[in-house]
């Protein structure tokens, strides 16, 4: 699990430092409609490579040698992995607030539905928040081995294998709550573009 050599606090600085930075650049060319298909993927690539680095190092910084089944490791290692993504997340959604309210004809209501151009920022998101709680989840596997050893850790650990499952129900019902945040704040500032349907228009 652990890289032994790689038990300095200042390494999960600078893997944090180094992902938010990278999400910001992320999130300032996607507000300005600058980041292509490509480029979304590639900053993608590096901040979950930075949060994978990071949950490594803060695991083997708290590990502890002495300990049979160490706990505070699997414990670090998963917060510092997912805590990244999960931040990540929520920083894109800002710049997806005000990439909307820059540019309201990106979300138009239909009658019962959205109809919302592409946007790379808003698949940045999703997959952040989905690679955050896929990583919580087989995390919280070795986080019960940890904690009850290996013979019936394997058995409760595939309970811990059950959070992926959840996560990509959290994430399908996570979509439809930004919408109907990004919908609020549009309707709130006035900009909210609601286009006649065929029913509407025949009439």
């Amino acid at each position: 699990m652990a890289i032994e050599t790689w038990n300095s606090s200042y390494i999960v600085i600078w893997l944090c430092l180094g992902a938010l930075m990278m999400v910001l650049i992320f999130g300032v060319r996607g507000y300005n409609g600058k980041v292509t298909k490509l480029g979304a993927t590639g900053y993608s690539v590096i901040i979950n490579s930075l949060a994978l680095l990071n949950g490594v190092a803060l695991g083997q910084t708290v590990y502890d040698e002495t300990a049979k089944y160490d706990f505070w490791g699997s414990i670090g290692t998963v917060l510092g992995l997912s805590l990244p993504l999960l931040i990540s997340g929520f920083i894109l959604i800002i710049f997806y607030r005000y990439r909307v309210i820059k540019y309201p004809g990106e979300i138009v209501v239909k009658g019962a539905n959205l109809e919302i151009s592409k946007n790379y920022l808003l698949g940045g998101i999703i997959w952040f928040m989905f690679s955050d709680l896929l990583s919580a989840g087989i995390g919280s596997m070795y986080i019960i081995m940890a904690l009850v050893g290996d013979k019936r850790g394997v058995i409760y650990g595939i309970i811990g294998l059950m959070p992926p499952i959840v996560a990509i129900w959290l994430v399908t019902k996570y979509r439809k709550w930004i919408f109907k945040y990004i919908v609020w704040v549009l309707r709130r500032k006035g900009l909210l573009q609601v286009a006649e349907t065929n029913d509407r228009q025949n009439k």
